[in-house]
């Protein structure tokens, strides 16, 4: 199946590597509170907020969200002892089966950056393995996000992810799709993106 993808680091015929940004360092502190119970993993949370407000300062907020990594936590845990059979959302790689979906998720995470920025940013056209794709409604884990950040609500957060890997979607999805299959970046089509601005 072909599908879109794209990167700041890939090249034509690079292979992808899943979760080749290791983010586990940032949510492994979140996931061993989760493995003792809620009230530790509560503590983490209001110390992640403490620093969020420490870095936010220092102008490293991207680093600092705490509710990010707290949530990719919880979802990994969860995924790990419900859903083992899914794929884990920090070991694998994103893709569209859309090009125009993919150039508005394109415009929605570069958008702000400056023209210098946005040019280092290519398009992939990769042919994935249909049964290796998991498709994903990401305004659940949004949800789940809120929880997290807004009312560090833990119990929602967990029915969220259990509804995520469950498959369940809203009345209007915004999919994503999961894979962690051996493909390599085949095509580069960057000029569906830059010829955009």
């Amino acid at each position: 199946m072909i599908v879109y993808h794209y990167s700041q680091t890939l090249k034509e015929g690079d292979r992808l590597v899943p979760g080749y940004l290791n983010f586990m360092d940032l949510c492994e502190p979140f996931m061993q509170a989760l493995s003792r119970d809620q009230d530790c993993f509560f503590s983490m949370l209001l110390s992640g907020k403490y620093m969020f407000a420490v870095l936010n300062r220092s102008n490293l907020r991207y680093w600092a969200d705490y509710a990010k990594w707290a949530t990719e936590a919880l979802f990994e845990f969860v995924q790990k002892n419900d859903y083992p059979q899914c794929v884990s959302r920090l070991r694998c790689n994103y893709f569209c089966t859309d090009l125009n979906s993919c150039i508005k998720m394109y415009e929605e995470d570069w958008g702000e950056e400056d023209e210098e920025e946005r040019k280092k940013v290519h398009l992939f056209e990769i042919e994935v393995p249909e049964d290796s794709l998991e498709m994903r409604d990401i305004l659940i884990f949004d949800a789940a996000y809120d929880a997290i950040k807004n009312k560090q609500d833990i119990d929602a957060a967990f029915e969220y992810a259990h509804r995520y890997f469950a498959g369940e979607h809203g009345e209007e999805p915004n999919w994503e799709y999961l894979s962690a299959s051996d493909v390599t970046a085949t095509k580069d089509i960057s000029h569906f993106l830059h010829e955009q601005g």
